[in-house]
């Protein structure tokens, strides 16, 4: 297939690193002294990256899509008033809808012609025992057809993916261990091959493989793209999220490595930036990458 673009680079260096760099040139003119610099982050891998979202603060009412490849897909929220923001993390405490206003066709399509994909989120659960199972991503119609979902259920998280060989509710799924969703801040990727592998991945390693054979053109075109619960509202996720990632190819276990170590989203040293700036420092900044290194069941 020919190669996915790459999306533009952005008008301002990466946001944490930015930040983080000048707190540092602000505390050594302080301070009177020099001071070992603060290792950089690595960059984000961009290669076939198609959605990118930052829960940092709304922006003229949606979730813009920073990925800057194609059109946007936006995400919007039902009640803007039943979610926190603090240092850069979302929280969900109650059911809200986060969803594309219509069909998240792009991305349906590029995914599907690539038979593979990697999602990835940066985000810290409640508590581990939330069933539904609670859906943390999802690409779906309702609360039985979906395309893929990243949910979890009782102290694990799981992968449900509809191929020619599995249903339309995306099962059977491909399991975490026991135990491995508790409340922590957590970075999450699930990846798909072409020839069907599935792997999930904590925190940079590998915890779970699984094949799922068979191929992914029974994807609908009109699901949406869903973030901390169902289209219909009824299945809601509890925590905090602070990225969402979708890529059309399976990042290598070195790539997701290094978004584990780039880390996510950085804001909270914004309010620390030495006074005397020349030009203000753009947190939400337009539809770019803030990276420039850069279908569900009656119960399941």
């Amino acid at each position: 297939m020919p190669a996915l673009p790459f999306p533009p680079l952005p008008r301002h260096t990466l946001l944490g690193r930015s930040i983080r760099v000048a707190v540092l040139v602000g505390v050594i003119a302080s301070s009177g002294f020099p001071r070992a610099r603060a290792a950089e982050p690595p960059e984000r891998v961009v290669d076939g990256l198609q959605v990118l979202y930052t829960f940092e603060a709304l922006v003229k009412g949606v979730f813009p899509d920073r990925a800057g490849v194609g059109e946007g897909i936006d995400l919007r929220i039902d009640k803007p008033q039943g979610v926190r923001f603090q240092a850069g993390r979302m929280g969900l405490d109650g059911p809200v809808v986060i969803a594309s206003e219509g069909p998240a066709k792009r991305l349906t399509q590029a995914l599907r012609q690539a038979q593979q994909f990697a999602l990835e989120v940066w985000i810290t659960p409640a508590e581990g025992e939330q069933t539904g199972p609670a859906r943390i991503v999802s690409l779906s119609l309702d609360t039985s057809k979906r395309s893929l979902s990243l949910v979890q259920e009782k102290g694990r998280y799981e992968l449900r993916l509809r191929t020619s060989t599995t249903s339309d509710n995306g099962t059977p799924a491909t399991p975490t261990p026991d135990g491995t969703a508790v409340h922590r801040p957590t970075h999450l990727v699930a990846t798909r091959t072409p020839d069907g592998v599935v792997r999930l991945s904590l925190d940079g390693k590998e915890v779970a493989t699984n094949t799922v054979a068979g191929d992914m053109n029974r994807w609908p075109d009109d699901c949406r793209l869903v973030v901390g619960n169902e289209v219909s509202g009824d299945r809601p996720w509890r925590g905090e999220i602070a990225l969402v990632a979708l890529y059309a190819r399976a990042l290598s276990a070195d790539e997701i490595a290094q978004n584990f170590a780039a880390g996510p989203p950085q804001i909270e040293e914004a309010a620390s930036l030495p006074p005397g700036q020349s030009e203000s420092i753009d947190v939400v900044g337009e539809r770019n990458p803030l990276f420039p290194g850069l279908c569900f069941g009656t119960r399941g």
